[in-house]
């Protein structure tokens, strides 16, 4: 059973940070043969709904870590896969990895992520 999970993503200037990859990684899922891993991609606005087998049906409860990609998709299969903005320091789960706890609620907002283009930190301003 999936609970909806929404969030927000920006730079540290607060601009909206469009086309982020966020996914959710459970050691917990992937031991019980579940292959899908929540994820979105941000919207204009930064905003995002989490989606694990069906559209914005949010994520299992449990323990997450959460990675991030930014780049613009592929407009098609035969274009080269974009690079990330963030050069692939946050695309994998680590022990230094973000962490979220999603709840068996009706509605959460795992918070905004705030993203330093410059540092290239990765930091929760907001619950």
């Amino acid at each position: 059973m999936t609970y909806p999970v929404s969030g927000r993503v920006q730079t540290s200037d607060g601009k909206p940070a469009a086309y982020v990859r966020v996914t959710l990684h459970s050691s917990k899922l992937v031991s019980e043969g579940d292959p899908f891993r929540p994820s979105a991609m941000t919207d204009d606005d930064g905003t995002f709904q989490l989606t694990t087998y069906e559209t914005h049906d949010g994520a299992p409860p449990g323990s997450y870590a959460v990675t991030f990609r930014w780049a613009k998709p592929q407009r098609t299969l035969f274009d080269p896969i974009p690079k990330d903005k963030l050069r692939n320091r946050f695309a994998l789960p680590t022990d230094t990895s973000l962490r979220c706890e999603i709840t068996k609620a009706e509605t959460q907002d795992i918070g905004t992520f705030e993203i330093d283009t410059k540092k290239l930190t990765i930091e929760r301003v907001q619950p």
